[in-house]
């Protein structure tokens, strides 16, 4: 093989192994989340005295999440209302009826992304629309990327999320009239997701 051919091939080769490179980071994560490895909760004070906690207990969701390309993440998360746990039956049965969470007309809840604001580091400001009770309110919150492994087989790739920011009760009439409680309720989402994987659009 002459010297012309050889440069030839090795050209060739170089621009394989580049297109190669550019299709494996090309790689979007579809993940759905596991709800063993997942939790969605969240605090409020009554009385301004004690902090009542709970936890939302049947949900579910994708998340699309490229690691090298962050600001492409679009969620959806549907959680059941019914699945309310505040480890009280009877303050359960309360959150349920039609002055909190309404659930025989508002069976879920749900938030989607619409975009990323930024990202820095392993922290993305995701902005997206939370509907409770019917009503749809824009909101932002901070998730923070807790790690992604590559564990292979059935598990593909696992990916985890954590979440904290507050939202105002009213503003989804929950509770409305109830002075007792406060307004603001702090969340805590707790996400694993595991993943298949899909050439990025």
């Amino acid at each position: 093989m002459g010297r012309r051919m050889i440069l030839t091939a090795l050209v060739l080769a170089m621009a394989m192994a580049s297109n190669l490179i550019e299709n494996l980071d090309a790689q979007s994560l579809l993940l759905r989340i596991r709800k063993e490895d997942s939790h969605v909760g969240f605090s409020i004070y009554k009385w301004a005295v004690f902090k009542e906690e709970g936890r939302f207990k049947d949900f579910d969701g994708t998340i699309e999440f490229d690691p090298q390309k962050p600001a492409a993440t679009k969620v959806e998360i549907v959680i059941n209302t019914s699945s309310i746990d505040s480890r009280n039956e009877d303050r359960d049965s309360a959150l349920r009826s039609e002055e909190f969470f309404h659930v025989r007309r508002y069976p879920t809840m749900r938030f989607k992304s619409v975009g990323i604001r930024s990202v820095v580091r392993d922290t993305m400001v995701v902005e997206g629309d939370l509907t409770i009770r019917g009503i749809t309110k824009r909101i932002t919150l901070p998730v923070r990327i807790a790690g992604v492994n590559k564990a292979g087989g059935r598990l593909g790739t696992l990916v985890g999320f954590e979440s904290e920011f507050t939202i105002n009760r009213e503003d989804f009439d929950v509770g409305e009239g109830w002075s007792i409680i406060d307004k603001e309720a702090r969340i805590h989402l707790l996400v694993g997701a595991g993943t298949q994987t899909t050439a990025s659009r």
